[in-house]
């Protein structure tokens, strides 16, 4: 809200210092109002927006400061501003129906877990005293059930400490750029969620070249905001290795080709066709807009397929419990 209130209040005249102190007026967010009135106080002083914004990293990224700082060296910060909401508003859609997609099999799978662990802990060993003492011949799956309880209610320290230790040594190795790297080439490789992965990626790389083309940036500078604004390290590495290749004089199509494991030819070819003809811009907001809806689309059906397919895990739990505790009822019964 701020990059759009900003951008519509530059645009009907506002002073980028009048405008600041109308929004640090308006805003309710306290954080929020402190930044607006520093970077206020910044800009009455002389201090350019695009050096105000830099004093404040953990807010405002490079990408961010790049395309301000560019806006105000043509003169066209009104553009940028506007182009900026558009990215940042995109890039938000985006994230938010990935979380989203996410949501529900996480709590399922999560809720799953739980119960699972307490049935095993509290439930089924007052059902296996009960049978186990009766001397009958018990049947296969309620066998198979009471050696997994044993196993769970015999070594729940251990598995619980193996657990916690799986999660720390996941939580420090991802802290590391080596371990981030390993992830992301790992997370690429998954089937359907790799393919996922990749397709946001894609959309994220082309709608940031889009917009600081569209800003006037240059492409060099722009490919190395890019690459310190994408999440995924293998594009990251890729990126950065393709900032020196453009200063030797390469394209970006001929970059991107050397990678056809993180770039469909499709997106290749659409880049080359944009720099040869001159329509990089284009090219790029086509790339974005199309890859924006194929990851729409995949979470959708994804969410479908997802959906009905724990509903089966779960009945299949279910039913193997129940078939495991009924069973030897009916033995019972029959031996009577």
């Amino acid at each position: 809200m701020f990059v759009q209130n900003l951008s519509l209040m530059i645009k009907t005249g506002f002073s980028m210092g009048e405008a600041l102190q109308t929004l640090a007026e308006q805003t309710s967010d306290r954080m929020l109002r402190t930044i607006i009135q520093t970077l206020h106080q910044d800009v009455i002083k002389g201090i350019s927006f695009a050096a105000a914004l830099q004093k404040h990293p953990a807010t405002f990224d490079e990408l961010f400061v790049n395309m301000v700082a560019a806006g105000e060296t043509s003169g066209n910060l009104e553009k940028t501003l506007t182009q900026l909401h558009k990215q940042m508003k995109k890039s938000y859609a985006l994230k938010r129906k990935i979380r989203n997609a996410m949501i529900y099999p996480i709590l399922i799978l999560s809720f799953m877990s739980v119960v699972g662990v307490g049935m095993f802990i509290f439930v089924i060993p007052k059902i296996i005293d009960l049978y186990t003492s009766s001397g009958y011949t018990l049947p296969l799956p309620t066998r198979i059930l009471i050696a997994v309880s044993n196993f769970v209610s015999d070594n729940l320290l251990l598995l619980a400490s193996g657990v916690a230790a799986l999660l720390l040594g996941g939580f420090i190795t991802l802290r590391t750029e080596a371990g981030k790297i390993i992830w992301h080439r790992i997370l690429l490789r998954l089937p359907v969620f790799g393919r996922i992965i990749k397709k946001v990626n894609i959309a994220q790389f082309s709608r940031l070249l889009n917009s600081l083309i569209v800003t006037d940036i240059p492409i060099v500078t722009g490919l190395q905001i890019i690459a310190q604004t994408v999440g995924n390290r293998a594009y990251r590495t890729h990126l950065l290795k393709g900032v020196a290749a453009l200063n030797r004089g390469s394209s970006i199509s001929s970059i991107l080709i050397e990678r056809k494991d993180l770039y469909d030819p499709v997106v290749v070819q659409m880049i080359k066709v944009g720099e040869e003809a001159g329509v990089l811009d284009t090219m790029t907001q086509e790339i974005a807009e199309f890859y924006e809806e194929e990851v729409d689309a995949t979470l959708s059906n994804l969410t479908v397929i997802i959906e009905p397919l724990l509903m089966i895990i779960i009945g299949i739990g279910v039913g193997f419990l129940a078939v495991s505790i009924i069973l030897p009822i009916y033995a019972l019964v029959e031996q009577i």
